[in-house]
């Protein structure tokens, strides 16, 4: 799936779809949560810190959600995050991120990466994930 998401009523209707897309596919109900909790987190940031447009790519591979987020304005995320200190009154959405996601990481063509293990699935061999 994919979306172009230029504001916050759109980034709304892109987490319905995704969520519908999800829900009929048997993922989980604490998956899809975590999932739109993700997708918030970062396509909010594009839209919150940046003039940019986000797009979204979603999908299941294997055993996983795959999400990427693709800001037209590049922003590269630390490689590591951190729980910000209890005072401060941000920077907590990649470390929340990194806490419900199996994998983070930034690709090739700027965009982040992510992976959330869908609970309760068995393990499929190597050759088979990405299918």
């Amino acid at each position: 799936m994919f979306f172009e998401v230029k504001n916050f009523q759109a980034l709304r209707k892109a987490m319905e779809q995704l969520s519908e897309y999800l829900e009929e596919s048997d993922v989980p109900e604490e998956d899809v949560f975590d999932s739109k909790l993700v997708v918030s987190e970062l396509v909010g940031n594009v839209l919150r810190h940046s003039d940019g447009v986000a797009s979204l790519e979603g999908e299941i591979r294997g055993n996983f959600i795959e999400l990427k987020v693709h800001s037209s304005v590049r922003f590269c995320p630390p490689e590591e995050s951190c729980c910000p200190d209890v005072m401060s009154e941000g920077g907590r959405g990649l470390f929340i991120v990194d806490s419900v996601c199996t994998e983070r990481t930034f690709t090739e063509d700027g965009s982040i990466r992510v992976l959330i293990k869908i609970s309760g699935r068995a393990a499929l061999p190597d050759d088979e994930e990405d299918n």
